[in-house]
């Protein structure tokens, strides 16, 4: 897999660890003058929603981005979250096909990500007897 900007790394590794379901990229370059990418989501709770979005904050603020900006009504059961270069958008089940993002952006190349590809590297553990 070719090397993916880091805002697309950093927003689909959260996704990943937090458990989000279909994530699905969308590359808006040719299409808007607003936002590069997409990144979609889907999410089984209201909470699960609020836990990535906080999770999302953090590790965009730690990566020096700029500061992320969310749009989010709890009954909307649909938030969107602005790093700059890429929104992540979050959905809970049934929400997705309503908005039909897919339908809107239907020019717009998509890619369904792979958690596999955005998997953080575990670093193992070395054994003290390793260095007798």
């Amino acid at each position: 897999m070719k090397k993916n900007p880091a805002s697309i790394q950093i927003g689909a590794q959260v996704l990943f660890e937090l458990k989000a379901e279909n994530v699905e990229l969308m590359d808006l370059r040719k299409l808007s003058s607003v936002v590069d990418w997409y990144l979609v989501g889907t999410c089984e709770s209201t909470a699960q929603m609020q836990a990535i979005l906080s999770e999302l904050q953090k590790a965009y603020k730690l990566a020096g981005g700029e500061p992320a900006k969310i749009e989010y009504k709890e009954l909307t059961r649909w938030a969107v979250l602005d790093a700059g270069d890429i929104m992540v958008h979050l959905f809970e089940q049934g929400r997705r096909e309503e908005i039909a993002l897919d339908e809107l952006w239907s020019k717009a190349k998509k890619t369904l990500l792979e958690e596999e590809d955005f998997a953080q590297k575990k670093k193992t553990a070395v054994k003290s007897t390793e260095f007798v």
